[in-house]
């Protein structure tokens, strides 16, 4: 049994083209506010290691043993902290020798309408479409929230 539910495109408009600098800047960008938590993170620790070195000193009788055990945690927070410092986004690489201005994907926003078979009411719905550079394969869609 085949139903006609009236499919109707109500609109449909470019939002956006992406191009290998804007995959550039959305990957560093996404990087580098993972890497900031991690680096707040990590410099919050050595925060902590450091009260627990002057509390564990300032202690009626201080532990020379406890004392090196937060040294030692706070060298290698250091160490943890200095590495994230120099890594770089991975996958870059794919876009060495590619012009910045290359169209990777178009966005394409539609708004449709149908009718619902079980309601017989009209619905609307408004989807992102993330298609190829020639526009003949939908990478994925996207409902927008309205």
């Amino acid at each position: 049994m085949k139903l006609n539910m009236n499919f109707k495109v109500e609109k449909l408009e470019d939002v956006r083209r992406v191009t290998v600098m804007d995959s550039i800047k959305i990957i560093t960008d996404n990087f580098n506010t993972e890497r900031d938590k991690q680096m707040a993170s990590l410099e919050k620790t050595v925060s902590l290691f450091t009260e627990n070195i002057e509390k564990a000193k300032a202690a009626y009788r201080p532990s020379q043993t406890m004392i090196n055990s937060y040294q030692s945690s706070i060298d290698k927070t250091k160490e943890q902290i200095n590495v994230l410092k120099e890594t770089t986004p991975e996958g870059l690489e794919r876009y060495e020798n590619r012009d910045a201005s290359d169209i990777l994907m178009i966005i394409v926003r539609c708004t449709y309408s149908i009718d619902e078979p079980i309601t017989n009411k009209r619905a609307t719905e408004t989807f992102d479409f993330f298609l190829s550079p020639d526009g003949t394969k939908c990478y994925f869609p996207r409902r927008v929230k309205e």
